[in-house]
């Protein structure tokens, strides 16, 4: 998979191509992402401090909203999928309250279920999220890339961002 800068981050940024950015195929469809990102610097201050890892993310995290070409298909496979990793993981934790609460002799297996089903849960969501999905990550000079990209996306971006202009803003051919 490739990775290509979109824009800048906190800005809102519509990629106006018919490359379905995970497939690489030809797409009308449109799907609109919004979320916050931080530099990756960010994440170092986790060997550091916890307190200082949340307040650096909070004070340096930019907001983002980008619509992409994406086949509407993948993109509610991605849902859906999602979806059911979360209900794993709430039977996980409902698993580990029933453990918590019934005690006893099925304590044990209540609890060996819990951990098999927020475990599935992560692994289901993680795996859904690095096929189905696109990431986004800020750059140190607060560029927006997005990951996972599929590279016929990533070429189209780069094409389109370097194509010289064919005329002039009044109308007149260049010379």
């Amino acid at each position: 998979m490739a990775e290509t800068v979109l824009g800048r981050a906190g800005t809102t940024v519509v990629v106006d191509l018919d490359v379905c950015v995970k497939t690489g195929l030809h797409t009308r469809q449109r799907v609109t992402m919004r979320g916050h990102t931080t530099p990756t610097w960010v994440t170092v201050l986790l060997l550091v401090s916890v307190i200082g890892y949340l307040i650096a993310g909070i004070m340096a995290s930019r907001r983002y909203r980008v619509t992409l070409p994406f086949t509407r298909a993948l993109h509610d496979r991605w849902l859906a999928n999602r979806r059911w990793a979360w209900l794993l993981g709430l039977a996980g934790g409902g698993a580990a309250l029933g453990a918590a609460t019934v005690g006893g002799r099925y304590a044990g297996v209540l609890l060996g279920l819990a951990i098999a089903l927020a475990s599935g849960g992560a692994i289901i969501g993680t795996i859904n999220a690095m096929k189905n999905n696109v990431g986004f990550r800020m750059s140190r000079h607060h560029d927006l890339i997005v990951t996972r990209v599929h590279p016929e996306f990533a070429r189209a971006v780069a094409s389109a961002a370097s194509e010289p202009l064919t005329g002039s803003r009044r109308g007149r051919r260049p010379a």
